[in-house]
């Protein structure tokens, strides 16, 4: 009787090994895509800063409608030029816009991006730059390498 219950046992223990084996491959394919997620949206959001860093700014004057040539006053500097009163377009000609350059705040010592943890080498995703890193959530190791 205790063979049988042993074995029983057993079966029963392989049946959720082998449950848990199924839930880790499908965590593990959904933290990869969810790494390739985070790597896209970080790769926007440096797209987006960097295109924050410059701006345009339009002089005081008078601009032309490109399409119909009604004329627009701006009377003090502005970043975007209204649309046409007259018939609705965006483009005009007039005087050329400056570039100001936004100067960027200090590099933080860790930068956005995915790490890998020295002690366990899980992947941990950092949203925006750092100074500081939280230890591994997993074994609560310190040290993260860059990938």
């Amino acid at each position: 009787m205790t063979m049988a219950s042993a074995q029983e046992r057993a079966k029963k223990l392989a049946l959720e090994m082998k449950s848990a084996i199924k839930q880790a491959k499908a965590a593990e394919a959904r933290a990869k895509k969810l790494g390739e997620e985070v790597m896209q949206a970080l790769a926007e959001a440096k797209a987006e800063a960097e295109a924050a860093s410059t701006v345009l700014e339009y002089p005081a004057g008078r601009y032309e409608c490109r399409s119909c040539r009604h004329g627009v006053l701006i009377t003090g500097p502005t970043r975007a030029l209204p649309t046409c009163d007259n018939c609705g377009g965006r483009e005009f000609d007039g005087e050329a816009p400056r570039i100001i350059e936004i100067q960027p705040p200090p590099p933080m010592k860790y930068p956005a991006g995915m790490y890998e943890c020295a002690g366990c080498d899980a992947r941990i995703a950092v949203a925006v730059d750092t100074n500081d890193l939280s230890p591994c959530d997993l074994c609560g190791a310190v040290e993260l390498r860059a990938l």
